[in-house]
């Protein structure tokens, strides 16, 4: 049976032979090291905003709602302020027409399939609740 002092000088000797031969390997073929900055760069995109719009009247009003709790609450009390005040416009609640779009969107296909099914709404605008 080993000692302890066996086992660690035992070790010790694998660990240096191991050392030896990769040094000894690496000076053998040249080696070529890409440095990387983990910090990464950042492209920023110069974006315009929409053109904001003046009036609400005759306009075509979406209500988007993530299913956080109590937004809908937040949102059908709006459908009737908007409704009261601009009985031209028309109020869309796609979280009654669309209910597998109220959810937070985790990943950017989610984002993207949830602002298409938007976009087919033909809003002027689209007001979203993120409540809790």
């Amino acid at each position: 049976m080993k000692s302890n002092w066996t086992k660690l000088v035992t070790s010790v000797a694998c660990l240096g032979l191991l050392c030896w031969a990769a040094s000894a390997l690496a000076a053998a073929a040249p080696q070529e090291w890409e440095v990387l900055v983990p910090a990464g760069v950042i492209e920023q995109v110069s974006v315009s905003p929409a053109p904001r719009i003046t009036a609400l009247e005759g306009k075509t009003i979406v209500l988007r709602w993530n299913g956080k709790h109590n937004g809908d609450v937040v949102l059908n009390h709006l459908a009737e302020l908007l409704a009261k005040k601009y009985p031209t416009a028309k109020i869309i609640k796609s979280y009654e027409t669309g209910p597998d779009l109220n959810k937070i969107s985790a990943t950017a296909a989610e984002s993207e399939r949830i602002t298409k099914y938007l976009l087919s709404l033909k809003p002027d605008i689209v007001i979203a609740s993120q409540c809790d």
